[in-house]
């Protein structure tokens, strides 16, 4: 955690001293990210703690008001496509963010989608949003093709958004992911946002085929210290969504060589590169559900879901606000309660040494059974979509994951007991 800031920091400092951070934005940072979402956002939410034991206040919300999208990558986890319309109207998604500001002290959101910049609604967009919440710092997940120089001198404009882009590894594995040419939209993207002084991220999702480049030393100089990005994800396949396989999935072995390489890249590299899944220390464990400090995921139809990742809802917003609720209203559920009980049980609050193997920190991947029971239980949980209707109804896909577990744990848990138990 101490290294992760750190490098934020000289990372801020590098950006201003080669003009590719706008002292206007940078100033809009500070304002908004450092003063709101770090500082009063947080001591709001210790305070809530002290007096109530039982708050649950999570940290962010992820909006994904489309589902439409441009392209049309294998293995996206939500099925977008040109076709897949389906999406918010402007004034509900202005709503949640109104509401998660009033009742969790939350001031920092993150839009994913579909392809966001696409995202049109009562006349208004992605960028209307950040104008309207100026409050807000928005983080929003877009394959950075619909960003030309207006799109960025309106980014630097508002000041409050960074674009996280998505990349595959380098042009070959991009392009055969994404489709022929986006690397280069995906260059020019970079440009233009360096030139109007926006501070921007990467995504990365790493299968089984790219994780070798993906986290080299040659892939951080080029995107890193050569395009100038801020700061990255790295995302591993998740087995959901179109055309879902466990074939692309990294191995055991893979995935311990990847935390090696990323621990370097955080502790040594001083790049803000995360490993979503391998730095689970860093989240203190799995942040779904509305876990305080933690997130939940609204989708483009408005079905309220624990995580990104886990395709399955009980709660849709539409249909809470409809009867007079409100956003606070979902995070009571039997099937959030459930989760967060399990977060519970295997690290989030214990002490340290109490603590289970925060490396494999995610209940649907690293830890299947303990989902798989919970979907199997009677708090009439719907699935998000075919493809999750889908697995749900797979043993073979449930099999296979329970086995990559047991494997999993045989190749991470000594890590976890030598270099994180041993030293706490």
């Amino acid at each position: 955690k101490y290294a992760f800031v750190r490098n934020l920091l000289y990372t801020t400092d590098r950006h201003l001293a080669r003009g590719i951070l706008s002292k206007d934005v940078f100033h809009k940072m500070i304002k908004v990210f450092a003063k709101h979402v770090f500082i009063e956002d947080v001591s709001e939410r210790d305070i809530v703690r002290e007096e109530r034991t039982d708050a649950v206040y999570p940290c962010f919300v992820v909006l994904s008001p489309t589902q439409l999208c441009n392209l049309h990558c294998p293995g996206c986890y939500a099925s977008s496509a040109s076709h897949t319309s389906s999406s918010l109207p402007y004034s509900i998604v202005s709503r949640i963010i109104r509401e998660k500001v009033r009742f969790w002290h939350s001031r920092f959101t993150v839009i994913s989608g579909g392809e966001p910049f696409l995202w049109h609604s009562e006349g208004k967009g992605i960028i209307d949003l950040a104008r309207e919440h100026e409050d807000n710092f928005f983080m929003v997940y877009t394959n950075g093709t619909m960003i030309n120089r207006e799109i960025a001198r309106q980014l630097a404009e508002v000041g409050n958004v960074t674009p996280a882009i998505s990349v595959e590894g380098f042009e070959e594995k991009t392009d055969q992911r994404r489709g022929k040419g986006v690397f280069k939209k995906i260059m020019k993207a970079f440009e233009y946002l360096r030139e109007a002084g926006v501070p921007f991220g990467i995504s990365v999702v790493a299968t089984k085929d790219n994780w070798d480049e993906v986290t080299s030393r040659e892939f951080l100089r080029f995107y890193f210290d050569e395009q100038g990005v801020f700061y990255g994800w790295l995302f591993q396949y998740m087995p959901i969504g179109r055309s879902y396989t466990l074939e692309e999935m990294v191995t055991p072995e893979q995935r311990l060589e990847m935390f090696k390489r990323n621990v370097w890249a955080i502790k040594e590299g001083g790049y803000n590169y995360i490993d979503f899944w391998n730095q689970g220390v860093m989240t203190d464990g799995c942040l779904a559900a509305g876990r305080m400090g933690g997130y939940l995921y609204i989708d483009w139809n408005g079905n309220v879901l624990p995580c990104v990742f886990i395709p399955y809802y009980t709660d849709n917003i539409l249909e809470v606000y409809k009867r007079g609720g409100n956003l606070d209203d979902v995070l009571y559920s039997p099937y959030f309660k459930e989760i967060r009980r399990w977060q519970s049980q295997y690290a989030y609050g214990k002490p340290a040494l109490e603590r289970d193997n925060l490396i494999l920190p995610c209940p649907i991947r690293d830890h299947h059974e303990a989902i798989y029971e919970i979907l199997e239980t009677q708090y009439r949980i719907r699935p998000a979509d075919e493809a999750a209707k889908e697995a749900a109804e797979d043993e073979e896909y449930h099999e296979g994951l329970i086995e990559y577990d047991e494997l999993l744990r045989e190749v991470i848990d000594p890590v976890w007991e030598t270099e994180y138990k041993k030293t706490a």
